[in-house]
């Protein structure tokens, strides 16, 4: 009888431009099967990237001299966020084999850096990385909800009542403000914090990026606060959906209601862009903004979760 053929590491390392049209073309055509994104637009972003001196890393496996699987790990403010792709069929777990070799591939990688944080996303449509990230080392501690709300004729004329007075960011103008109360805002998070002018004008150079989509509350000498709504077109299985992106208020202005204000505000710009359900991701332990979210009539849809890996000291 012959035997089915083993998986083998192709590559280990720096994502390097010999390799990224390769690591593309499978990511795209693993979403194209499975007809929803894989890569969120972060790593997607990070990959992309010809210009970092920080690159991503990736492993990569075969099984024959098919590309099978790849794990890929960018920089965060705290060590590495860690993303796998896989063809398989959604009904049933991938071959565990060519998972661990590609995750073990990239711990490998970064088990001598400081410090060894690698946290390992599970979106809801992957619910077999449960069951493997716990055997490869990785220990669950985060919980990020999707909430979703109807943006009916009724809700939309709620939110248009309770915004708060935004208008489009301008490119070329807006960026310093901008970052300053983003920063402030997520001193402590780690995605969200810390960014650079590079990162924001990565993030203004990508396809779907609308100025007009990121509004913002203009004040004397500047801005208290922004939300930054995002367009996600349709897939084989999901609606139109409008997203805040990201939301925040600057420290000096919390307490005041602005927030629920803003919220308003960007549910209010999607619905007028004629989009007929709002969304947003949410911290499972971010009690008060989940009250908030709440309060407004929006719902948990689906629940996505982060696995970390410590190290080998820790593992």
């Amino acid at each position: 009888m012959t035997q089915p053929p083993v998986p083998s590491l192709a590559f280990a390392g720096p994502v390097e431009a010999e390799i990224r049209p390769a690591l593309l073309h499978f990511c795209d055509e693993v979403e194209r099967h499975h007809g929803h994104r894989i890569l969120s637009d972060q790593l997607r972003l990070d990959v992309l990237d010809e210009t970092s001196s920080h690159p991503p890393v990736v492993a990569m496996a075969e099984v024959g001299s098919v590309l099978a699987a790849v794990a890929i790990a960018s920089r965060t403010n705290e060590g590495w966020t860690l993303e796998v792709v896989c063809q398989h069929n959604h009904s049933l777990a991938p071959a565990r084999d060519i998972i661990q070799l590609v995750v073990s591939g990239v711990t490998d990688l970064l088990q001598t850096e400081n410090p060894a944080r690698i946290t390992w996303w599970a979106r809801a449509h992957d619910p077999w990385v449960e069951h493997l990230a716990s055997a490869l080392g990785f220990v669950e501690y985060r919980r990020l909800h999707q909430m979703r709300i109807s943006l009916t004729t009724e809700n939309a004329a709620r939110f248009h009542d309770g915004a708060a007075e935004t208008r489009g960011f301008i490119v070329g103008s807006d960026e310093h403000e901008w970052l300053s109360v983003n920063n402030a805002a997520f001193a402590d998070h780690e995605e969200q914090g810390g960014w650079t002018h590079e990162q924001l004008e990565r993030r203004v150079k990508a396809p779907w990026f609308l100025a007009d989509d990121l509004r913002l509350h203009p004040v004397s000498g500047g801005i208290a606060g922004f939300c930054w709504t995002k367009r996600h077109e349709p897939d084989l299985h999901e609606p139109e959906l409008g997203e805040i992106y990201a939301i925040a208020v600057d420290p000096s202005q919390v307490g005041l209601g602005l927030g629920k204000q803003m919220v308003m505000a960007g549910f209010s710009h999607l619905a007028r862009a004629g989009i007929s359900i709002g969304m947003l991701y949410v911290d499972a332990d971010n009690t008060a903004a989940m009250a908030l979210y709440e309060s407004i009539g929006m719902e948990v849809h689906h629940t996505d979760r982060a696995y970390r890996w410590l190290g080998p000291t820790f593992a």
